[in-house]
């Protein structure tokens, strides 16, 4: 029997990012306003920093959709809630090891290449996944909760540890 959990995880937005963004678009709408009573070639320049601070800030928002399969991994990449793409997909058949992010486990797994796709956040639970993939071995961060570590689990019982 094959089991088919997924699960969301919103990255969240960086603050001093969205500052700073803010501030390039004001900055851009004065220089737009001075260029219009004084130099056209301010008019250009903050159209041009307006839109690229607008552009920036609409770019913003990332999730990470998971999605357990049976004995598959796939990983979407969520861009503001509209345009979705498959990251990555893994063989679970080829997991080495899974373990809490952190774990005296992992490290003989140090100068592996590592792919992020967490939230960053201690309150996601994040786990490290080593898998032998077409490219070498790759470690991948996740976010977990009980539902998702137990279908790997039945995916893959001797390879995952929860200390």
């Amino acid at each position: 029997m094959d089991t088919c959990v997924e699960l969301l995880v919103r990255k969240p937005k960086s603050k001093a990012k969205a500052m700073l963004l803010s501030l390039m678009g004001g900055v851009g709408v004065v220089l737009f306003l001075h260029g219009l009573m004084f130099f056209v070639g301010f008019t250009i320049l903050g159209v041009v920093m307006a839109y690229v601070a607008y552009y920036l800030l609409k770019r913003g928002r990332t999730e990470y959709e998971y999605l357990c399969l049976g004995q598959e991994l796939s990983v979407d990449k969520i861009t503001n809630q509209s345009r979705r793409k498959t990251v990555a997909t893994y063989q679970l058949s080829r997991l080495e090891i899974m373990a809490p992010k952190g774990s005296h486990r992992l490290d003989s797994y140090q100068n592996v290449k590592v792919s992020d796709f967490s939230s960053e956040t201690e309150e996601g639970n994040p786990y490290e996944l080593v898998v032998e993939g077409a490219n070498g071995r790759e470690r991948i961060l996740l976010d977990t909760n009980e539902e998702f570590l137990d279908a790997i689990k039945m995916a893959a019982p001797r390879k995952v540890f929860a200390d």
